[in-house]
């Protein structure tokens, strides 16, 4: 106990009075130490294939509502560590204070029921973050996880050189287009702003659609998964002056990201 004592302030006499020890309100640290427990931040994407241009799928195109993140030691990786549900929108789940070690994680997305969207849970490895640092582990379900059979749509404009088909080195009059999806190739024609335009089978010369055009190419109800589509650019006399294979990705739903197909020249294959 701090002893009580007198002070002239002011030429007022003030007392203060005697204090205990409890007085001073509680500790920072109740338990005496100060460090935080490490965060191991588990993040998910769907259908994340940036080498084909897409970034991921949304929750809503693929009907989950939420993930399920479980953890196993690998040391016991018949025991669970740590399991958490979480709305599949927050993208990530953090796990508190886990003893320091190697992790798997089983990641099952589910739908509106409960129910898993996948075969079988997407598992990967990570490290327990340390005391007072924070460690993401990222975790991809990517096709062909996916339990279902979606449907999507594909959005693009060409590029010939890196240039619309009027300006391309030589310009491009007309363009032929084949989709293979879903291991074969497509019967579907593309639109623009809701008119049917061309084919994709490989038997439809159209008119070269400008990179300026309002609206891209587009078709939809393809099958959801990776995919190739053969370009040919042909100028005036019907030479052939481009053509490029690209490997691609359809995305499940219809808000997918307009992708860039860019030919370099007659017969060479692109990513």
């Amino acid at each position: 106990m701090r002893l009580g004592r007198l002070a002239i302030v002011g030429g007022l006499v003030s007392s203060t009075v005697a204090l205990s020890c409890g007085d001073d309100g509680p500790p920072v640290c109740p338990t005496g130490n100060c460090t935080l427990d490490g965060s191991t931040i588990v993040k998910w994407k769907f259908n994340h294939f940036p080498m084909l241009g897409f970034d991921s799928d949304a929750c809503s195109d693929l009907g989950v509502i939420t993930v399920r993140v479980e953890l196993s030691n690998v040391a016991d990786p018949s025991v669970i560590t740590d399991s958490m549900d979480k709305g599949c929108g927050e993208g990530q789940v953090t796990f508190l204070g886990l003893p320091a070690g190697t992790y798997k994680a089983a990641v099952t997305p589910l739908d509106v029921d409960g129910n898993s969207l996948v075969t079988a849970p997407v598992v990967v490895m990570g490290n327990a973050a340390a005391a007072g640092t924070t460690l993401e582990i990222p975790v991809d379900v990517n096709h062909p996880a996916w339990a279902r059979p979606y449907t999507g749509q594909l959005l693009f404009r060409l590029k010939w050189g890196g240039m619309t088909c009027a300006t391309a080195t030589p310009p491009v009059v007309n363009q032929v287009l084949t989709l293979t999806a879903g291991g074969t190739v497509r019967t579907e024609s593309t639109s623009i702003d809701n008119v049917v335009f061309q084919k994709l089978d490989g038997t439809d010369p159209q008119m070269c659609r400008a990179f300026t055009d309002p609206f891209p190419q587009n078709v939809a109800g393809l099958p959801f998964g990776p995919a190739t589509l053969l370009v040919i650019g042909k100028d005036a006399t019907d030479v052939v002056v481009f053509q490029n294979t690209f490997s691609t990705f359809i995305g499940a739903g219809v808000f997918n990201p307009t992708l860039t197909y860019d030919l370099v020249d007659a017969g060479v294959d692109a990513m």
